[in-house]
């Protein structure tokens, strides 16, 4: 059959190889995990699409233009808002009795040892004596914190109510003292005085009731130069009430206002005409300001559209001439190889932007076939990147035999100038070389038996 010219000669994949002169060092490596791994830290770096495909392609194409005018930021008014009153009539709060202190969180307590036979060793914790720096401040939780019988919550209770819920802690804890209870700073319920006093301040409010006119007293008295429009003003839970100053130093009753936790008092004149004239002149200028700034808001939002369909356009044309260039060949490509017992041989695009594996390559277009592809004997040969080692080159194995194999095709990323190389089923090699043969064979017998 030799002499015939009929060997039917199959590709494969050795050692070595000799083309043209030159030989090639072929290293067959059987394709695992670990091989894939080694194979993918050749260096790649995919191509990237043009800026007009990216994501953020038309924002980054709008920004490139000049920067939009800016408005300066409106001034807030400087003069006070003042309002002409209608005649409010005096409006006195809630009398009231005074009412017990309850403790309350920031305020500062003092436990002293009242008793001598009571000594330090016996009452682990508790303080001996009166001095600031020795108290207990009552935290967030509403509980001081006393060693060796733990935190202890007294807020919201009376004096006689926190003796009586430290005595059951120290007990509790198996400390039988005896014990005096006092506050050293009264922190948790204040009022506010201000307006036209002397010296505004907040007051503490402690186990004495604290007054209205005390109050003022303590904020150094009145300070008003008309006291014909003037008033003593308190707010409590957002309910406004009100005396005048005349009525204020007189009527008995003012005398018998006992202030709350919260309360705010306020000493003031009436209205004053040239402050309103003046506030209501700057409330004139900014509504005329804030018009203006949204008229131009909404001429930089038309400019902010305009300039993004400006830009989409762009990126649209930009995008219609890459595509007209890459499908003429205009544009640089990365290409793997595919041949052997595939569907067609052909050159594989390698992506934009991301790697390709051997199984896109494998896949794509249905490329294997079950009947004529040795799955056992598909390669991927791949010349040495270095170029100090001319004709290297590594063949790695995949023997897909085992249908489980497939999976590593997912897992080696193919580089520029692969080669893909799938071959054939020996019954397919027998079945097409004996498909040639037979016609030549027939040819040369009748030849022979008609003597020509």
């Amino acid at each position: 059959m030799g002499a015939c010219g009929v060997v039917y000669t199959v590709p494969d994949v050795g050692g070595n190889a000799v083309d043209s002169g030159t030989e090639y060092n072929v290293r067959v490596v059987p394709l695992s995990h670990e091989t894939a791994a080694a194979a993918n830290l050749d260096t790649y770096v995919p191509p990237r699409l043009p800026l007009a495909f990216q994501p953020d392609a038309v924002a980054r194409v709008a920004a490139k233009g000049p920067p939009p005018p800016q408005l300066p930021a409106l001034p807030a008014p400087s003069a006070p808002l003042e309002s002409r009153p209608s005649f409010i009539p005096d409006r006195f709060p809630p009398l009231g009795t005074p009412q017990p202190y309850r403790i309350g969180v920031s305020d500062v307590v003092l436990l002293s040892v009242t008793s001598a036979a009571t000594s330090v060793e016996a009452l682990p914790g508790l303080l001996t004596a009166q001095a600031k720096r020795n108290g207990y401040v009552v935290q967030d939780d509403g509980a001081i914190a006393v060693p060796d019988a733990g935190r202890i919550r007294i807020a919201g209770l009376t004096m006689p109510e926190a003796e009586a819920a430290i005595f059951d802690a120290l007990v509790a804890a198996g400390i039988d003292p005896t014990f005096s209870l006092e506050i050293a700073e009264f922190n948790s319920q204040r009022v506010a005085i201000g307006g036209e006093v002397r010296a505004p301040t907040l007051a503490p409010i402690s186990l004495t009731p604290l007054y209205l006119h005390e109050a003022v007293e303590l904020a150094g008295g009145l300070a008003v130069t008309d006291r014909s429009v003037a008033k003593v003003q308190l707010t409590r839970r957002g309910t406004t009430y009100q005396i005048g100053i005349e009525r204020f130093r007189e009527d008995p009753a003012a005398r018998r206002i006992v202030l709350q936790d919260g309360d705010s008092i306020f000493v003031g004149s009436e209205f004053r005409e040239d402050a309103a004239q003046l506030r209501f002149d700057q409330e004139l200028a900014l509504r005329s300001q804030r018009i203006t700034t949204t008229e131009f808001a909404l001429r930089l939002e038309e400019l902010k559209a305009t300039r993004e369909s400006q830009a989409r356009d762009r990126l649209r044309d930009a995008r219609e001439v890459f595509e007209a260039r890459l499908e003429l060949g205009a544009v640089a490509r990365d290409y793997a190889y595919v041949t052997g017992e595939v569907g067609s041989t052909k050159r594989f695009p390698l992506p934009f932007e991301r790697s390709a594996t051997l199984a896109d390559v494998l896949f794509d277009d249905q490329r294997l076939s079950i009947q004529n592809s040795d799955f056992s004997a598909i390669y991927v040969l791949r010349p040495a990147s270095d170029p100090t080692t001319p004709g290297a080159l590594t063949a790695y194995h995949l023997d897909a035999d085992n249908a489980v194999n497939l999976a590593l095709a997912t897992q080696l990323q193919m580089r520029p100038n692969d080669v893909v190389f799938v071959a054939e089923q020996p019954i397919t090699s027998w079945n097409r070389a004996i498909s040639q043969a037979l016609p030549n064979l027939f040819i040369t017998a009748a030849s022979i038996a008609t003597g020509n």
